[in-house]
């Protein structure tokens, strides 16, 4: 018989970076050249302030409330920018790349902008709305298949001699994960807000009911998402997924 012992998981999405500005710079043509391929994209000082309140979030929140001071696993997106996010958290720890943690894989489309993808490739722009989670980019990843690859990294955590965790990766991939986790039914993971995994989320997710402080199953049942940059509105509280499937997104 499997002991019963306490569990979390910590995911981060990294902090603002040179692409998210970019990005947010898209109806200003002359701004949104593509200077760097978005694999060199760093983080920006805006998003170092924003991994440094959240690393702060979780030295409180996570570690000096349940009681451990620091985590089994350390895994990062190896991507210029999640790495430095992680550091930016200041846990002072040693991180370990997992490719699992990656960034999807756009394809032909890497780096393109909406709209270059509608003119270039016009069906893959169709599907891509219709059916955003199940779509694959020309010769690219589907969310569909990132979500497989994060399943099976939190599989293997969940059967390792581990019992707590903390990843930095990327906003595609929390959501991806919403379905592995449980956190939101794949039926229902297309109409997941995306925008509000803001720079500097965080998902924790534990097996330990936050008010009774008492181990209630193996399983992450918990699971509470916030980003602290931006203050308590954006706390959802605790959400016992064993009971809630969220229908539209964390």
């Amino acid at each position: 018989m499997e002991r019963l012992q306490p569990r979390h998981l910590v995911i981060v999405r990294h902090g603002e970076s040179e692409g998210d500005v970019r990005r947010s710079l898209k109806n200003q043509p002359t701004s949104n050249k593509l200077d760097k391929h978005p694999r060199d994209e760093e983080q920006t000082e805006l998003g170092h302030h924003q991994c440094l309140l959240a690393g702060k979030w979780i030295a409180k929140h996570v570690l000096s409330e349940y009681g451990f001071d620091r985590f089994d696993w350390h895994k990062v997106s190896p991507l210029i920018r999640t790495v430095q996010s992680a550091r930016s958290l200041g846990l002072d720890r040693s991180w370990q790349d997992d490719l699992r943690l990656m960034e999807r894989d756009r394809g032909l489309i890497q780096g393109m902008n909406s709209q270059q993808h509608a003119e270039e490739y016009p069906e893959s722009y169709r599907q891509m709305h219709d059916h955003p989670f199940h779509w694959t980019p020309p010769e690219g990843e589907s969310l569909l298949r990132v979500a497989m690859r994060f399943g099976d990294l939190v599989d293997e955590f969940q059967s390792s001699s581990a019992t707590t965790a903390i990843f930095v990766t990327h906003r595609d991939l929390m959501w991806a994960s919403q379905v592995p986790l449980s956190i939101t039914a794949i039926e229902h993971i297309e109409q997941v807000d995306t925008d509000k995994i803001h720079n500097g989320h965080i998902y924790h997710l534990t097996n330990v009911d936050p008010v009774r402080k008492e181990l209630d199953t193996n399983g992450l049942i918990w699971m509470r998402s916030l980003t602290p940059w931006m203050g308590p509105d954006s706390d959802s509280g605790w959400i016992n997924l064993s009971k809630d499937v969220v229908s539209s997104g964390a």
